[in-house]
């Protein structure tokens, strides 16, 4: 399902006319459904650590005490052993008085700390050392977390972004909107449960 596929299921379901095209026709309807499938996109991303947002990276020391900035679309770290230096983890969650009183040394890396998307280590990294660190992304599409044309496929579930948008629009027209948005967050409950094959308890 693209942009353009989402637009159309909104179009039938608000009862609108149905679009050709989305992005390059700016049409109120148009814009108001970028606008909240956009929206609806954003909080996919933030409220469920889908399995097609997970990212790694890999980050190289200099040898010196550098703090290091992850990339443009870092989110938050996954839940468990999120950075790891060769095979052993990486402990997080220091307080900014804990770390104040670390004194820097070179080493193997027993500590980080997170300020929102730089982060730096203790001990610091040597030269040409590395790190790795699996993140959530917040780009949920492939243009980042805008639509970029209308053939883009989501990287979230897109019934879910049209469930959103639906719920969303209704709200602006000032029409009733309590039972989609039910619809929808029973359906985005129950599709979380089971992200990438496998279904929590």
């Amino acid at each position: 399902m693209t942009l353009l596929t989402i637009a159309k299921g909104l179009a039938i379901n608000m009862s609108l006319s149905v679009p050709t095209a989305v992005v390059s026709n700016e049409t109120d309807e148009n814009l108001r459904t970028i606008l909240f499938t956009e929206e609806a996109g954003e909080e996919l991303a933030r409220r469920v650590d889908w399995a097609a947002l997970r990212s790694t990276t890999t980050i190289t020391g200099t040898g010196a005490n550098d703090s290091f900035s992850l990339p443009a679309g870092f989110s938050r770290l996954i839940d468990g052993n999120a950075i790891k230096s060769g095979s052993t983890p990486v402990r997080v969650g220091l307080s900014a008085d804990e770390w104040a009183s670390l004194t820097p040394v070179v080493g193997t890396p027993r500590y980080a700390y997170l300020t929102g998307s730089t982060i730096s280590f203790f001990p610091y990294l040597a030269l040409a050392a590395t790190v790795t660190v699996t993140y959530q992304s917040r780009n949920w599409c492939p243009n980042g977390t805008t639509w970029g044309s209308d053939g883009e496929e989501a990287l979230v579930p897109e019934k879910l972004i049209q469930k959103g948008a639906i719920w969303r629009w209704r709200r602006h027209m000032g029409q009733p909107f309590d039972d989609h948005l039910a619809e929808y967050e029973a359906t985005l409950a129950d599709t979380a449960k089971f992200d990438g094959g496998v279904r929590s308890p």
